[in-house]
């Protein structure tokens, strides 16, 4: 029995709580069914004190309503079981005050404990009940002879009590105190197994573990973060609110903030739930997944919404090696719990409302993926697990392949922080850095620069951003506008190597007598067996070094005379961990982006001690034998393309062109972010340029910065610009307008704009220089108030109008546009007299459409007088949509009857799907009266020539702080291919 509870103690407790919800609970009933008998067993306590004399004996009309008043759970039991036999005892108790005959009245001290009369006995009863079924955990066999040996001397003295005031038969007195020491016998007495403790005290159990784990997480996870921990002597331990920030996410096409992520789980499951949530490396993955443990240990009311309908939230780190089992995993996370419950553990934990965390899938050993893969399996039919995993984007697929079909899986990418939020992440880091390191810094000098370096695409990752904010702290001088990824690390890496000379020296003072460059030469060396290290430990998939990695950083460092703690100490995380032969010291990696930096240097220095060989060569040489997957190494080609020209002087172009063309076959599929990767390195873009055939059509999408330096070294070319961000949100296009001016833009899809169009009152540069050239063919976004012209080359246009007066500009504009063969024009609301339009939209050679959105019961007269205006002279519409509208039923006849009276033409009336458009009044009005067929559609489309693209889901309102609800990435296929 003990082994199967996990001690004796706890089992006493579980039967002490079974005989009081059984044999008590019953004889207590007894006593109240002595006590009621005008109350027929099938009458429900509603009928009966309805039927109850106001002037009864009993107390319940002595009472005020409050105290008459039951609870929603007690209610429900009262109507469920009329006898009030399933109640628990608090409940009987209750109704024992307010209906039993020849009792005291409600507030009489004889209800207290401590007397000898049956109000005392039963008030006793109770208060026992509520002791061990709130209270108590653990007994003690004295504890538990003494209270079985209480508890029954107080039910045979109640029972006693009872049949003398209620004129109870010596027999019957006999019978149900027999039937009471039987009942106590038997509970105490079970010889309590696994299957009777899950079949007769599952919920007790339940509710107990889950209260002590509680208790033990509460003390033992860590919320405290160190955004600083791969850099000695940081110093930064704050709580995680005080530092996180929300972040964009996407699921599927909609793009909502990172406290929603949990929305994507189904709130009524059927099955066991899987949200995998996928972000590059210091995407902010991790600090999410502390953000989440210590929203739920507020009690699920924090930043991240949705916690608060778990039991339990547990933490799996994939990079721990000694975690291969569940059962080591549970020992490991709850050893005072899994000490107590063992093989009752995993049975009740599938009943539970867990939110089970298992961090970095991309950092799974051979030992921890022997957890992944059985945390899959044993849960797989509990629907009331949901399993949150994190990883890089590398495993996904492999990994998706593993997943049992039980489970329902959503997918969401971290996209990182908005742009409009990273100067004010920067700064709120900056004054937590600055008051732990006793740091003043000039904001005014550091304000222009970072408003310009925020913009660039890889300050989207959170990672990089607390990078700029110490480099901000430490060497605001080095802060500069063209600062790449690399070039942070880089920064970092040599404020790491300046620590550890200053450690050396103050603990070997005597190794300054050999001076800094002799000194600097020594660090290199034993650097150089860190890089390999790192680079080892990364092919190895393993975040804990092994004894022999180890063993090549402490011998180089014995060999030199250099203290190899220190250099451990600086680069490594130490972590002790218990196992049955005693404590064992671990050291890993601080950060799989930093160990990838490591490895492209051990790369970078191994090319330059042997000029004549390749970056393929040294990696496969790295490999030792093992099979070489290009794309597994995609970070690390990256770095190198940054490192190159730090450390080899000058790069031949034979090792630029390879490392475009292994970034190419890593994956990466942006000639920009290429560029940027390499700081916009001249020997790269030159590369990059003979890779690009003359008559490729060059597409923008992102990396603006990457695409700016490529385009202002190219020969003139064909460019598309399809910008996914609302452009006001880039601040500085200034390089991108100068490079752009000797190229041939053809198309400019800002998608952003045109779906959520925000006026603004000065022109942008942006604008004015590609509307002022006539040369673009196609242009999705928004019409300003400002705006005068439009290219007259434009064939295709898509435009959406925020203000209703900007039609009467918009009118003359799209007259001189001869060339057009596709108008979509949407309007955000009527202009103020539409009845005084005389221009309409004009007839273009395939298709116009016209959309209105938002309209009001009190505008249909307008709304009708300005589509009849509009309607082009010759086709009419094409399409004519009205959206995001909620019209009645008799509003929607009005909008229709108004068109066909103002001879409104349309092929196609597109309205909301809700039921007050499915009035077959509508269909004929349309058909007969316009001409066209009515469809019913509540989503939204863009249609690009003979593409289509749908507008993103809308969130919830306060999304809108983003500046928006979503983001259409690319509205057409381009015909930009790398080559």
């Amino acid at each position: 029995m003990a082994a199967a509870v996990g001690s004796r103690e706890k089992s006493n407790a579980l039967k002490m709580n079974e005989a009081l919800k059984t044999t008590t609970r019953d004889t207590f009933w007894e006593i109240f069914k002595w006590a009621t008998p005008d109350k027929d067993l099938g009458e429900t306590i509603s009928v009966f004190k309805n039927r109850l004399d106001i002037n009864s004996p009993v107390n319940y009309y002595a009472v005020s309503a409050k105290t008459r008043k039951f609870n929603k759970e007690q209610e429900e039991t009262m109507s469920s079981d009329p006898s009030c036999r399933t109640g628990d005892i608090t409940l009987l108790h209750k109704l024992f005050k307010l209906f039993a005959l020849n009792v005291a009245k409600f507030d009489d001290p004889k209800w207290n404990e401590g007397g000898t009369h049956l109000e005392s006995l039963l008030t006793r009863i109770k208060n026992i009940r509520n002791k061990v079924a709130h209270n108590v955990y653990t007994m003690s066999e004295a504890e538990f002879g003494e209270m079985g040996a209480n508890l029954k001397e107080v039910l045979t003295d109640a029972l006693k009590e009872a049949k003398e005031r209620y004129n109870i038969s010596d027999d019957e007195l006999q019978k149900k105190t027999d039937e009471m020491i039987d009942g106590l016998f038997e509970v105490f007495n079970q010889v309590l197994g696994k299957e009777e403790l899950l079949r007769y005290h599952h919920q007790a159990i339940m509710k107990d573990l889950v209260k002590e784990a509680k208790v033990h997480i509460a003390e033992t996870a860590s919320v405290i973060i160190d955004p600083l921990h791969f850099l000695p002597d940081s110093g930064i331990k704050v709580k995680v609110p005080e530092l996180f920030f929300k972040m964009q996410v996407k699921q599927k096409d909609i793009i909502k903030d990172s406290n929603k992520i949990l929305s994507a789980i189904n709130p009524n499951p059927s099955h066991p739930q899987l949200l995998l949530i996928e972000g590059e490396a210091g995407s902010g993955k991790s600090t999410l997944l502390t953000m989440i443990t210590h929203d739920w240990l507020e009690g699920g009311h924090g930043q991240i919404k949705g916690l608060d309908k778990y039991s339990l939230v547990l933490r799996v780190q994939c990079r721990d090696s000694h975690l291969n089992s569940l059962t080591n995993f549970l020992n490991n996370a709850l050893p005072k719990v899994y000490c107590r419950y063992k093989n009752l553990m995993l049975p009740i934990m599938k009943d539970c409302r867990i939110l089970l965390l298992i961090d970095g899938l991309d950092e799974a050993n051979t030992e921890s993926w022997k957890l992944v893969k059985e945390i899959l399996n044993e849960f797989k039919y509990a629907s009331t697990i949901t399993l949150l995993f994190t990883s890089r984007p590398e495993p996904i697929t492999d990994f998706m392949s593993i997943i049992p079909t039980e489970y329902e899986v959503s997918q969401i990418n971290l996209l990182g922080i908005n742009e409009k939020d990273r100067k004010k992440f920067i700064f709120n880091y900056i004054n937590v850095f600055k008051h732990i390191k006793d740091k003043t810094v000039d904001f005014s000098k550091l304000q222009q620069t970072i408003e310009t370096i925020c913009v660039q695409d890889h300050f989207k990752i959170p990672l990089n951003l607390v990078f700029l904010a110490w480099q901000c702290i430490h060497d605001p001088s080095s802060v500069t506008a063209s600062d790449s990824q690399t070039q942070l690390y880089f920064w970092a890496h040599k404020l790491n190597v300046q620590k550890l000379k200053e450690r050396l020296l103050n603990k070997k003072p005597e190794l300054a007598d050999i001076g800094e460059m002799e000194l600097t030469r020594l660090v290199e060396i034993c650097m150089e067996a860190l890089y390999q290290s790192m680079l080892q430990a990364l092919i190895n998939n393993q975040a804990v070094f092994t004894e022999q990695e180890l063993l090549r950083i402490t011998s180089t460092c014995a060999t030199l005379h250099v203290s190899s703690q220190e250099v451990l100490s600086v680069f490594f995380s130490k972590k002790t961990i218990r196992t049955p032969l005693g404590d064992q010291h671990q050291y890993s990696a601080l950060h799989k982006g930093v160990q990838e930096y490591y490895g492209a240097l051990h790369v970078v220095k191994q090319l330059r001690l042997q000029p004549d060989t390749t970056i393929k060569e040294e990696v496969i040489r790295a490999l030792e034998s093992r099979p070489f997957v290009v794309k597994d190494f995609q970070y690390i080609f990256l770095h190198l393309a940054g490192l190159l020209h730090h450390h080899i002087s000058p790069v031949p172009i034979q090792l630029h062109e390879e490392v475009v063309q292994l970034l190419k076959e890593a994956g990466v599929d942006s000639w920009g972010r290429m560029v940027e990767a390499a700081g916009c390195n001249t020997g790269v873009i030159n590369v990059i340029i003979q890779r690009i055939p003359p008559d490729t059509v060059l597409c923008v999408e992102d990396h603006v910065t990457g695409h700016a330096a490529l385009l202002s070294q190219m020969e003139p070319t064909e460019v598309v610009m399809k910008l996914s961000e609302y452009l006001g949100a880039v601040p500085d296009l200034t390089p991108m307008i100068g490079a752009l001016t000797r190229h041939n833009v053809t198309t400019l899809e800002l998608p952003y704009n045109f779906w959520y169009p925000q006026e603004t009152t000065k022109p942008d540069s942006f604008h004015q220089a590609l509307m002022s050239r006539d040369e673009l063919t196609c242009f999705v976004g928004q019409w300003h108030g400002w705006m005068n012209r439009l290219p007259l080359t434009l064939q295709e246009l898509y435009l959406t109008l925020a203000k209703g007066e900007q039609i009467r500009t918009l009118l003359p504009v799209l007259q001189s546009l001869t060339q057009l063969k596709w108008l979509h024009v949407v309007c955000m609301e009527l202009p103020d007299t539409p009845e005084d339009i005389t221009t309409s939209l004009p007839d273009t050679e395939i298709w116009v459409i016209f959309r209105l959105s938002g309209l009001a019961e009190e505008e249909i007269d307008r709304a009708c007088q300005l589509v009849a205006k509009l309607q082009p002279k010759s086709k009419g519409y094409y399409v004519l949509r009205i959206t995001e509208t909620k019209l009645s039923k008799e509003g929607w006849e009005r909008l229709l009857e108004g068109f066909v009276r103002l001879g409104v033409s349309v092929r196609v009336l597109t309205v909301p799907e809700v039921p007050d458009t499915e009035d077959p009044k509508l269909e004929m009005l349309c058909r007969k009266g316009l001409g066209g067929y009515l469809r019913r559609d509540s989503v939204n489309w863009l249609n690009i020539g003979h593409n289509t693209i749908r507008k993103p889901d809308e969130e919830e309102e306060e999304e809108e702080e983003y500046g928006g609800r979503g983001a259409v990435l690319c509205c057409r296929p381009c015909r930009c291919v790398m080559q």
